[in-house]
């Protein structure tokens, strides 16, 4: 009986160790979307009925944290921030009335999506290959923030050949996303000088490319 015992308790220990292994040597690579050659795009889509009026901004920044397997039903965080002062309509004086009567820049300057792990999203990230994925975090926009699921299409690229011609190094993560926001949901109020302007949910499309952080220890 002592010697079942005994026995037990190496085996408890051996799982245990195993498993105390296991989760020291997961690693999580970080992957930064910030191109100093501002090669990464935001754009919305206004499509009313007196007018079409798109918007574009290449300042948007982010960071994508993802277990070194690359799959993503394992623990992963995504944040991406929007420069709203910088989305240029093509003119000068829309461009003021859109970032200090309608998204009032000043008091609120980003955009910001943050996506966590989240139960029933799977898929491994291999190289030259696309997955989309249904991304569900919170949206910040004009000083709310809401629930929010979105279409994400990813592209994992570890060919440095493949990668090269855009960034020096390897392990690029490409992002493109198509969403509607309704400005009710984020308490948006259309001025009146381009109330009829203006539709009354915008269509934002973003692409971005996500470089491994070689820094990261």
């Amino acid at each position: 009986m002592q010697t079942k015992r005994v026995l037990a308790a190496i085996a408890a220990a051996g799982l245990a160790l195993s498993l105390t292994s296991t989760a020291v040597s997961a690693k999580q690579l970080n992957y930064v979307v910030d191109d100093s050659k501002k090669r990464d795009s935001v754009s919305f889509t206004s499509d009313a009925p007196i007018e079409l009026i798109v918007g574009k901004t290449n300042n948007i920044t982010g960071k994508i944290s993802v277990d070194e397997s690359m799959d993503l039903s394992k623990p992963f965080t995504a944040t991406f921030n929007v420069d709203l002062a910088s989305i240029d309509t093509g003119i000068p004086l829309r461009n003021e009335h859109m970032r200090d009567n309608f998204l009032e820049t000043k008091k609120f300057p980003t955009a910001t999506f943050t996506v966590k792990a989240q139960p029933g999203l799977s898929g491994v990230l291999k190289d030259k290959q696309k997955m989309t994925i249904k991304a569900t975090g919170d949206f910040s926009l004009h000083g709310v923030t809401v629930k929010k699921t979105v279409p994400v299409e990813l592209t994992f690229f570890k060919n440095c050949e493949t990668t090269q011609s855009k960034f020096e190094n390897c392990d690029l993560i490409h992002i493109k996303s198509t969403f509607n926001i309704p400005f009710k949901d984020h308490q948006i109020k259309r001025p009146e000088v381009v109330f009829q302007k203006l539709a009354d949910t915008v269509i934002v499309t973003i692409a971005a490319t996500a470089k491994r952080d070689l820094q990261q220890r």
